[in-house]
């Protein structure tokens, strides 16, 4: 498998536009804490969107073995999903990295930025998946690469952003930080739920696929069926202890058990994607 920078490059941006999504959606209630601490809260999940955003863009430059082929690439946004992907990319980066530094700067989240940022996140995701999905390698060009990718934004980016939240909220706090954990854990779910449907229409998918590409990527899998059944073992019991934590009463550091089980589902993923390139190979 020669595809590493663009498994780096996709699960670091998929994970920071799932944080992204989520921590809009967590906006208004960290607003509620007051303007000095709601933006205390919010400068740790930004850091790393960020920084996550920026080694998504270094290894998609070593995928390409050097930045202005990004440059000569985008010249056919007419035709090319690619050079999409590689605007729209751009795009998301640009304004989380705007976001970041003017909450520093200014000491203020603007919120229409980051509206702005979600909605450039949702379509670089869709412009990753259409560069797959229109090719002739079997497995690639069906439905399930988008539930797979838009899955893992919703599977990382709720446990990210909680995650990164919680330390922020102790002792008084504790109440919000367990709810906004509880919302990671069933968006976690939801993000599960999107690509075991993909897994299920790829399934059904296969007959109708030519004979000849069909085989191919049923043989290019066959070795692999350890692999995919560790990876949703070790997805579901990731996701799963989210869930325990955020309905737990115990006195818990949060914020280390919050980031063990996000280490577990990138690794998950991580696992996911490597089969997916597989297919490819």
């Amino acid at each position: 498998m020669h595809e590493w920078a663009l498994l780096i490059f996709t699960i670091c941006l998929q994970a920071a536009i799932g944080g992204t999504i989520v921590l809009l959606l967590f906006y208004r209630k960290l607003s509620n804490l007051g303007a000095e601490k709601s933006l205390q809260v919010m400068k740790l999940p930004l850091t790393v969107i960020s920084v996550l955003s920026l080694i998504g863009l270094g290894a998609s430059f070593a995928h390409l073995g050097a930045p202005e082929n990004a440059f000569n690439t985008i010249r056919h946004l007419g035709s090319s999903w690619m050079s999409r992907e590689i605007l729209i990319t751009g795009m998301f980066i640009g304004l989380t990295c705007l976001t970041t530094g003017l909450t520093f700067v200014q000491k203020k989240v603007h919120v229409w930025l980051l509206i702005a940022a979600t909605v450039a996140g949702l379509v670089d995701v869709f412009c990753m998946s259409a560069i797959y999905y229109n090719t002739l390698v079997s497995g690639w060009n069906s439905l399930n690469t988008y539930t797979s990718f838009y899955g893992t934004v919703f599977v990382l980016g709720p446990v990210l952003t909680a995650g990164l939240i919680a330390p922020s909220l102790k002792g008084r706090y504790k109440e919000l930080s367990q709810q906004l954990l509880k919302y990671a854990f069933y968006i976690s779910l939801a993000g599960i739920a999107i690509q075991l449907i993909g897994v299920a229409l790829f399934s059904s998918a296969m007959p109708d696929v030519s004979q000849i590409g069909a085989v191919n990527a049923l043989n290019a899998l066959e070795g692999y069926q350890a692999t995919v059944a560790i990876r949703w073992i070790i997805e579901l019991a990731g996701v799963l202890f989210i869930g325990y934590l955020a309905h737990s009463t115990k006195l818990m550091q949060l914020n280390y058990f919050a980031y063990g089980a996000l280490a577990v589902l990138i690794f998950a993923e991580g696992m996911s994607r490597y089969v997916f390139y597989v297919m490819g190979a």
